[in-house]
Parts: structure tokens; sequence; C-alpha cells
């Protein structure tokens, strides 16, 4: 079993038995989900109040199926130690100790959430569209919830204009909720990325879209609310965003329909009040450039494209690409080779890959 696959499992199979704080302290501790389960004694990790939870066999099973339909889909599990794991989500107070993730988006800022109503009119609808062009106009990633309303006419807005976008799930990464958002779903899958702390294949519940809430305004330097009622979910979200010492922002509105009275609280408790998409530009004149131009991709031989294609800005072990190639072992080596010497790849320590940038 490739190493890589063996520290996926076993942080799988960890995650499964022990509680997420205390799965973070023995990362956090150890170094890894291999180490930590080596380990005689986790006291010096997590303190001796509560018995230690050590996977199953039942556990390592459940790690091994969730594997496989990880890489059957092309998806990634991140831990907070990894190079790749999303920089702001990594600097909050409760980090998801395992994070799934479809789609080619690297999860880097600049992000910007926005979130409100599911029962959002057709005015905030078209506010929350606009604002989304705008930033992604700035090369600004725009984070949601693929809910009803203002959730999925931000993603929509944004991959309308080309721009990035990440949905946040409160299942799991491979199961679409709402089932008639599958469309939506695919294209951000296609082209964006779609991320989750719940295991493959959960199905939604209750109680996942609050907690999932963290996760939206976590990969964000800011949260933008548009139309939302005095006791909107999407309160949540703002919430989360003031723990995490993030920028919140609030669209004003009709103050006789009752839909923007979460939206003028938060404005009176201190929230930007916005009108367009410079309200939130000058908050982040850091972060706020275009992004440069992808090249057009390279006209390559059949056997050099096809290997090519499996690659993106998100690096891949060559176990990973070797699943997802029809190529022999040697043959897929020297064809990654010839892309790294025409500059198209890079090999990162461990035999990992990817695109090199522009």
């Amino acid at each position: 079993m490739p190493e890589s696959q063996r520290e996926v499992q076993a942080l799988l199979a960890l995650n499964q038995a022990e509680r997420p704080k205390r799965v973070r302290r023995l990362l956090t501790h150890f170094g890894s989900a291999q180490e930590a389960l080596a380990a005689a004694n986790w006291t010096a990790a997590v303190g001796s109040r509560a018995p230690e939870q050590r996977p199953t066999q039942a556990d390592f099973a459940w790690a091994a199926e969730q594997w496989q339909r990880l890489c059957a889909a092309g998806g990634r599990c991140l831990a907070p130690a990894d190079a790749d794991y999303p920089p702001l989500l990594g600097q909050i107070a409760a980090p998801p100790p395992v994070l799934f993730a479809l789609g080619p988006d690297d999860l880097v800022p600049p992000t910007i959430a926005i979130v409100g109503s599911r029962k959002a009119s057709d005015s905030g609808k078209l506010i929350a569209a606009e604002l989304a062009r705008g930033l992604v106009a700035q090369g600004i990633c725009i984070v949601s919830g693929m809910a009803f309303g203002i959730d999925a006419a931000a993603h929509e807005a944004a991959l309308a204009a080309g721009g990035r976008t990440i949905a946040v799930l409160g299942c799991g990464a491979d199961v679409p909720y709402p089932r008639t958002h599958i469309p939506l779903y695919r294209q951000i899958r296609e082209r964006g990325a779609i991320v989750s702390e719940f295991a493959w294949g959960a199905q939604p519940e209750r109680g996942a879209f609050p907690r999932r809430n963290r996760i939206i305004s976590g990969l964000s330097l800011g949260v933008v609310i548009v139309e939302a009622p005095q006791k909107s979910g999407a309160l949540i979200t703002v919430q989360h965003a003031l723990d995490q010492n993030r920028e919140v922002f609030a669209v004003p509105g009709d103050v006789r329909s009752g839909r923007n009275a979460g939206c003028h609280q938060l404005i009176k408790d201190g929230a930007k009040l916005v009108e367009n998409v410079e309200d939130v530009l000058e908050e982040l004149t850091m972060w706020a450039v275009p992004r440069p131009q992808s090249a057009p991709a390279p006209t390559l031989p059949p056997e050099d494209e096809s290997v090519y294609a499996l690659l993106s800005r998100q690096p891949r072990h060559i176990d990973e690409l070797a699943q997802h190639s029809a190529l022999p072992p040697a043959t897929l080596l020297d064809v990654l080779l010839r892309l790294e010497l025409d500059g198209l790849v890079d090999q990162l320590a461990g035999k990992r890959f990817l695109r090199r940038a522009g």
C-alpha cells in the first residue's frame, strides 16, 4: 500500500473513532495519523480525563472503503498539517481534522463568502449575483453553501462570469444537495470545488448545516450577507465570522418586508454597509487584484495530453495518477518527465506532481 494511502486511511479511521477535537490534538502532537496510532500512549497529547478511543477493525475497514470511493471520484482528503490544506481554514479555532474536496480549485485566497436567505426575493438574488460578478472580476473566489436563494445565485453568477467558486456542503462531498441543484453541483465540481468535513456518502441532516457554516466563514476573508430575516440561518455564518476575526458585510434593503431585518441589525452592530462591490473591495485592498489570465492549453501528443488533463494546481501523488491513467507505470513516469522538461509540470517531494503556474 502506498504511503499516501496509508496515511489517509489512518486519518479516516482515527477520525471515525475519536472526537474531532482530540484528533486535532493527536495530529498536532504526533505529526501524522500513523504516528499517533503507533504511539503506545496518548496522555501527553490529549490528557487522561477520557479513555482513548482507538480505531477498531471496523473503523479501518470503513476507512479503506472511504479511500476507494474517494479515489474513484477523483477526490482529495486533506488534514490541517497538509501543505494544500486551505490556509485561512487552518487558522480557525476548530479546523476540520479531515476535509474532503472534489474539483480542481486549490481553495486558496482571495475568497469571500456570500450568504443569505433561502427564500430570497428576485431583488436579493440579483444583488447577490451582481456582487459575485464584481468580485470574481477582481480574481476573488466566491464561497457559499449551495442552498436555495442567495447561495445559488452567488455560485451561478460566479460560474457565468468565468470565476472561481467553492460550495461547502452539510453532507458528503459526493452527495448533491438539494437534489434540484444537481446541475449546479456538477458545474462547481468541474470548474471550482465542492468541500465537506462529512464522510463520503453522508446524507444531509438538520444539525450538519449550522456546523458547516464555520467552514464557509473559515475559508473566507469576509462574509457578505444579502437579505436575511432576524432568525436567518445565515446569521450563524456571520457569528462564526466574528469569532474567527473575519470581515462582516451586510446589504440593506426594504424595511417593511422583514426580509432584511437581520442585515439591518448587523449594520447597527457595526457590520460594513454594502451597496456595491466597491464597498467590499475597499476593505480587501491587499487581496483585490486581478488574477493573471491562464495561458491557452498547450498542444500535446495524445499520450501527454491524457496525463496533463489529470493534473491541476493541486499536487497529486504518482500512485493516484496511476490509478486514473490507462498508461503503464513506466510510460506514465516518462510522460511526466517530458512535461516537466517542457516547463508544464512541477514535481514536488514525495513523487507529487502539479501543473506549473501560468
